[in-house]
């Protein structure tokens, strides 16, 4: 199964939602290129090889992308965790157990204050995602 990807235009709706601003005042104040830096993260590979082949693990990197890159003035965490639901969704992955809001925050807090980095966020991940149901 293919693996779809959070865009930039995605992401863009999701600042607008998150931080309220209008698209022209967001165009002015988002740094594109990492936020583009970050969406493509998830996908890095050479040749025919991923760099994060799991998707847990690619699932991570967008988190911590997004939070460390900070291409917003404000909303950073905010838009990163709600990439990722965006980014579960569409690739049909369930949270099971969902997180509880205060736990989701500790998680968003950890990699944005450096103390967690992308394999510790997929620790994270792998306790609370699991795969899409195989179709016969």
């Amino acid at each position: 199964m293919s693996i779809q990807y959070v865009d930039l235009v995605d992401y863009l709706a999701i600042a607008a939602e998150i931080t309220s601003m209008e698209a022209t005042t967001l165009m002015r104040v988002v740094n594109l290129n990492l936020a583009d830096s970050a969406l493509h993260a998830p996908a890095a590979g050479f040749q025919d090889t991923d760099l994060y082949p799991d998707f847990v693990e690619k699932a991570a990197v967008l988190v911590v992308r997004l939070a460390k890159n900070h291409p917003l003035p404000d909303g950073n965490k905010r838009c990163a965790w709600v990439a990722l639901r965006l980014f579960v969704e569409i690739n049909n992955w369930n949270w099971d157990p969902a997180p509880g809001i205060d736990e989701a925050e500790q998680a968003v807090l950890a990699v944005a204050s450096g103390d967690w980095g992308h394999e510790q966020m997929a620790d994270w991940l792998r306790r609370h995602l699991s795969a899409p149901a195989e179709r016969s």
